[in-house]
């Protein structure tokens, strides 16, 4: 079974980040980046309620698996 993949998401001007579970990296990357290019909201849904997301201001995206193994980051740019 495969181990499920964690997005923490830092933004512009925060030292901490907003942890979200994904399934797919290279599918989550992309609808980040669609949705930069557009000026639109990354909205998100779990246990804890409903976060939107301004992805024009997402400095940095860091992953990793459930026992906190990062796997690599990725930075996206609203360029």
């Amino acid at each position: 079974m495969a181990s499920k993949l964690k997005a923490k998401i830092y933004m512009v001007g925060s030292t901490s980040g907003i942890e979200v579970e994904i399934k797919d990296k290279e599918k989550f990357l992309d609808e980040i980046k669609k949705l930069s290019t557009s000026n639109d909201f990354y909205l998100h849904s779990d246990e804890d309620g409903e976060i939107a997301l301004n992805t024009t201001l997402i400095q940095a995206i860091e992953f990793s698996d459930e026992d906190g193994n990062k796997r690599e980051a990725g930075l996206v740019s609203s360029d």
